[in-house]
Order: C-alpha cells, then sequence, then structure tokens
C-alpha cells in the first residue's frame, strides 16, 4: 500500500531524528526499509531513555536515603530534585549515550554473536529504571558535568520516584550473565526484585519484565503496533475536510480556514499538529 506523504513525512522525521552510528548511508537505508510498526520500534526504543519536559512529583524511597551518599551529595541531589519540580529540561543529566547512540545496524544482525544491546539500555528495558548525572556545572557541550554516582529513578508522566545511589561499576556486565557481579549491581538487582515482587503472596511465580529476543522491551513493541495502526487507520481520513472540522470541534479550537496536520511525536506522545496555530492533537500517550 502506498503510503501518504503524512506518513512519508513522518518516516522522514524519526529517521533523521535517532542519533544513528555509524551516521552513514547504510545506516539510513536500514531504517528507510522498516516497516512503520519496525521503524516505531527503533524509535520508541531510543526516545524511552529521554525525560519528557513536565512538572513531575518527587517521591524519595528509603533506599535512596539510607545510603551515605545521600547526605554527602545532598546539594548536588536537591539541585536536580529542584529541577524535576519545576519541569525544567532534565536532558543534560542523562548518559552521553542516550543522546548520541540511539541505533546501530549491528544489533539489528543475525547469529548467536550479535550484540542486541549495542543501542538500548540494559537497566531501563529490562527493570524501567532511568540514571541520571548528578554534576552540577553545565560543559560547554551542553551536559552537565559527568559524575561516578548516579542516581536511579523510576520515572512516569507524573512522578519520579528516587530509588537509589549507585557508582558507574553497576554497569558492569550488562550485557552478559557474569559469574560474578558487582556490590553494586547485586544491590541494583535486589532492588528490582524487591521492588517486583512486592504485594506477590510468597511462593508465587511472577515474570518481572519481558524482553524481546532482539532486547527490546515486550511493552515497547506492543506500544510501537499501537501507534503503527492508530497511524494507518486514522491518516486516509486526514483527506476529508469534514473528519479534520471534527478533530478541532471536538477540542474547542477555531477552525482554520485551510487546516493542514501532520503526523508528530512529542517525546513517546503520538498525535497532529497544527504548525500554524501550534496544536498538537495527541491521539496517544507515551508513558513518560
Amino acid at each position: 500500500m502506498t503510503e501518504s506523504k503524512r506518513i512519508q513525512n513522518l518516516r522522514r522525521w524519526i529517521i533523521n531524528t535517532i542519533p544513528k552510528f555509524p551516521n552513514e548511508k547504510a545506516t539510513k537505508q536500514l531504517l528507510e526499509s522498516k516497516s512503520l510498526s519496525g521503524l516505531f520500534i527503533d524509535y520508541i526504543n531510543w526516545a524511552s531513555r529521554l525525560v519528557a519536559v513536565r512538572p513531575r512529583v518527587v517521591v524519595i524511597e528509603p533506599t535512596a536515603t539510607s545510603d551515605p551518599r545521600w547526605v554527602k551529595l545532598q546539594n548536588a541531589i536537591q539541585l536536580f530534585l529542584d529541577k524535576v519540580t519545576k519541569g525544567e529540561d532534565l536532558t543534560p543529566h542523562l548518559s552521553l549515550r542516550a543522546l548520541n547512540e540511539g541505533f546501530t545496524p549491528e544489533s539489528s544482525g543475525k547469529g548467536s554473536n550479535v550484540d542486541r544491546w549495542g543501542d538500548k539500555d540494559f537497566v531501563l528495558n529490562v527493570m524501567g529504571f532511568h540514571h541520571f548525572h548528578l554534576g552540577v556545572k553545565v560543559e560547554e557541550a551542553g551536559h552537565v558535568a559527568r559524575t561516578d554516582d548516579v542516581l536511579f529513578a523510576k520515572v512516569t508522566r507524573d512522578t519520579l520516584e528516587v530509588l537509589a545511589i549507585f557508582d558507574h561499576s553497576v554497569f558492569e556486565g550488562s550485557a552478559s550473565v557474569t559469574p560474578i557481579m558487582t556490590a553494586e549491581r547485586e544491590r541494583l538487582y535486589e532492588l528490582f526484585d524487591e521492588r517486583s515482587s512486592r504485594g506477590i503472596p510468597r511462593g508465587s511465580v511472577y515474570i518481572p519484565s519481558m524482553i524481546m529476543t532482539s532486547g527490546h522491551s515486550f511493552h515497547h513493541v506492543g506500544l510501537a503496533q499501537n501507534y503503527a495502526w492508530i497511524v494507518s487507520n486514522i491518516d486516509p481520513n486526514l483527506d476529508d475536510r469534514e473528519n479534520i472540522r471534527k478533530i478541532y470541534s471536538d477540542a474547542k479550537l477555531p477552525i482554520p480556514a485551510r487546516p493542514k496536520l501532520r503526523w508528530a511525536f512529542n517525546c513517546l506522545d503520538l498525535g497532529l499538529f497544527d504548525d500554524k496555530g501550534g496544536y498538537f492533537f495527541i491521539l496517544h500517550y507515551g508513558p513518560t
């Protein structure tokens, strides 16, 4: 089926937006060859590592405050949490990999030796935890100074739940099963296991997270399929003027003389954007 210019433009935007490595023609061609849902999977895998800009309520768990580093790093932590409550951009506190390594063809290869995690955040995909650097100085490149100690948090649309402080040894062994874990990594798994089993009767069998063989989160794959279904089913109606008028009418907004909508993402929110009026009609809210 021939895709409309609207969908083609959305594809082009996604391919240009995802940080590619290596950033070369072959990488771009691989993304261009993907189905719409496949392309959405790659976008969601990357965009989920970011944090949408909006105010959030801060919740602090005892697993964070009981760490001796909580007092030692209190000034840096408070500066960061103030940004959270004010709804400031938290991107400068994210890992540089999240900003620069969104998709690599190597992770899409076939065979037992393929590194599926080259363009993925293992802890985020498996456990659902973001991590933030606690530097207070903003470097010339736009990110805060890198710190060995990082703050782990569970981020939703409305809250940021502070879980713990770890040093970078917590990331050792992300891509493989190692016989000996670092103390920090073992503590992370204990935290994850406790949260995953919370409220479950003793002796029950449960699955804390589901990961596809590609390394993608099962939830992200399902979300991508939902997005593809929405775009494929709604896009044909956008050539009907009455359907477009209804979109504005339902939102109680003035209807332009010549309305023109395009598909757009705001982080993980999918919707239709009116460039002239500056309206974003959200059709599916993202998780964060």
